[in-house]
């Protein structure tokens, strides 16, 4: 059967889903004009949110916040995204699906335009891809790193560093990824508010996002792990697990044979390179890996930015064939494939019991009961790092 051709208008649609979401997100870009010191939105420079990315501090900062911000997060859990609006424009759950997992400390915030589930869906990687669907493919979104948690005028007010993000490719966002929490009654919705107002002194755009369900209400396990760099492997990673959900994310591939080119955002960049017969950085700067998926399903990916990892262990794409959970004098990590070529992964913040616990998160469905994975994912172990020691 010959390959159904998508027609130009959802094809024009989807090649302008980045830029929408761009003009939301900055009110039509008068973003920047709005957060000045003069009227009442100064910043230094470290509350940017690619300022530890580009220095190579987010391993020290993170691990130095981590080990001393005490504070639960009123958003640790798993959210999807209602309502995005900025500007004159929305965007809804019928436009992408997201999945944003937030511990205490680290996240990943992913999002797909519903379009480039349906006019990619035949392919099964970079090679199976023409050059106008690589440029459909760049038209996604996922980036991770640390939240902070402040307070001011008596309202939450969060503020994230991204370590991995989809869109950064050199040129760094000029105001910080800072934004108001209101939290609905039922604990189950809030609203992401911008931290500066425009000129009528309204929040310049503002999200609306919905706990998924079987996220424990961010009362049971809080996992958060950030793979360690090494010489011969230095692609960053993050794993994120709230309740029976988690988010990953791996870093790009990036071999120093790329072509430079003077774009802002990977859209850009991979236009640019298409154009000039580039496939080699275009799918070098695409090759960020992650998804979402649930662990009582065998921590299986479900949804994931290379679709073509659907269906595969979590620990398979994160860890290799043979992995396990170590506990040392410096604290406990999960080492991944065989030793010559071990992949390692720290933890960052963790309420589980023991080591058992987390390996139990990992390990295939069939041997565990469902009593004792209940038990891990939802048991009252609560929200605080410090909830219990870690025993082995």
């Amino acid at each position: 059967m010959a390959a159904t051709i998508p027609s130009k208008e959802k094809v024009d649609e989807l090649l302008a889903w980045t830029e929408k979401q761009g003009r939301i997100l900055t009110c039509n870009s008068k973003a920047t004009s709005f957060y000045t010191a003069e009227r009442g939105y100064s910043f230094e420079e470290e509350e940017l949110p690619h300022h530890h990315l580009i220095t190579q501090t987010t391993e020290s900062a993170f691990s130095n916040w981590a080990s001393n911000e005490k504070i639960p997060n009123p958003i640790c859990g798993v959210f999807y995204r209602t309502l995005f609006v900025g500007g004159f424009e929305h965007s809804t759950d019928q436009d992408e699906v997201v999945f944003n997992v937030q511990t205490n400390t680290l996240f990943i915030d992913m999002r797909i335009p519903h379009l480039g589930q349906e006019l990619l869906q035949n392919v099964t990687g970079f090679d199976s891809m023409s050059d106008s669907q690589l440029r459909l493919f760049a038209r996604r979104h996922a980036f991770a790193g640390y939240t902070r948690l402040n307070h001011e005028h008596g309202r939450p007010v969060c503020t994230r560093h991204h370590c991995i993000d989809w869109n950064f490719v050199g040129v760094p966002r000029p105001r910080p990824n800072k934004w108001y929490i209101e939290m609905n009654s039922d604990g189950n919705t809030w609203k992401e508010w911008a931290y500066a107002k425009d000129d009528f002194q309204q929040h310049y755009y503002w999200e609306q996002w919905q706990r998924s369900k079987r996220d424990g209400n961010g009362n049971g396990l809080v996992l958060a792990l950030r793979k360690v760099k090494t010489k011969n492997d230095d692609r960053d990673g993050i794993i994120v697990i709230v309740g029976d959900h988690f988010n990953y994310i791996l870093g790009r591939h990036l071999t120093g044979n790329e072509t430079e080119y003077n774009q802002s955002s990977t859209v850009n960049l991979v236009d640019e390179a298409i154009k000039n017969g580039d496939r080699q950085t275009a799918e070098a700067y695409l090759s960020i890996d992650g998804g979402h998926g649930i662990v009582s399903n065998g921590c299986k990916i479900d949804c994931a930015l290379q679709h073509w990892k659907e269906g595969t262990p979590l620990a398979d794409v994160c860890f290799g064939k043979t992995w396990d959970v170590i506990t040392d004098k410096n604290g406990i990590s999960i080492q991944g494939g065989h030793y010559e070529n071990s992949i390692k992964w720290d933890i960052i913040e963790s309420n589980a019991l023991c080591t058992s616990d987390i390996a139990t998160v990992f390990v295939s469905r069939p041997c565990i009961s469902d009593e004792k994975l209940n038990r891990v994912l939802f048991g009252t172990i609560g929200k605080k790092r410090d909830a219990q020691p870690l025993q082995k």
